[in-house]
């Protein structure tokens, strides 16, 4: 199955998931200002709207942001962040619970593609492999990364090397993941 399939069955069962347990799809807080095509219904009284993940329409691409930072970023990398609209996606591999990281809307994968820049920046700075961020772990300064030359979906703490592989490459990572 391809990536772009895994992911879009993976928010697929994050939203079946959280429905069947809260009669609700996953909720976000609202801004009016930050409209996404993966909004579904109406704010509710607590100024939250349910979600589902929603096709991104031409699809969105990080070659761009590759080639201006002199690099190769694994091709599937692009797919994750530039296949969907959604919210974060919470889930657990290998004993760590995560959230994968999705772009909310058009704005949000410039924003990402921006803090993508910062971060693979300070990796040269700190003389450390570079790698790209996709999620985030119950621990403050515990980040899911991609390196870059290998493509292995790695944990690392903020400013340091990672440390510990989760998957081989994103194909393997997003098969790994439970909802």
């Amino acid at each position: 199955m391809s990536v772009a399939m895994q992911l879009a069955q993976l928010h697929t069962q994050f939203s079946e998931k959280t429905f069947k347990k809260t009669s609700k799809y996953p909720l976000i807080a609202h801004d009016e200002q930050w409209p996404s095509p993966c909004e579904v219904g109406e704010v509710d009284e607590q100024g939250n709207i349910q979600w589902q993940g929603a096709l991104q329409q031409p699809t969105g691409s990080l070659n761009n942001l590759a080639s201006a930072l002199e690099l190769e970023f694994p091709k599937e990398l692009s797919i994750l962040y530039g296949h969907m609209y959604g919210g974060s996606i919470l889930a657990s591999i290998d004993g760590h619970k995560v959230e994968l990281l999705q772009a909310w809307n058009e704005e949000d994968f410039n924003l990402l593609q921006q803090n993508i820049t910062g971060h693979v920046l300070m990796k040269r700075k700190l003389k450390q492999p570079e790698t790209v961020f996709i999620g985030l772990t119950d621990q403050d300064d515990l980040l899911v990364s991609v390196l870059i030359h290998t493509g292995e979906v790695c944990l690392e703490h903020v400013g340091k090397k990672t440390h510990h592989v989760l998957a081989p490459n994103i194909d393997a990572f997003l098969k790994s993941l439970e909802v």
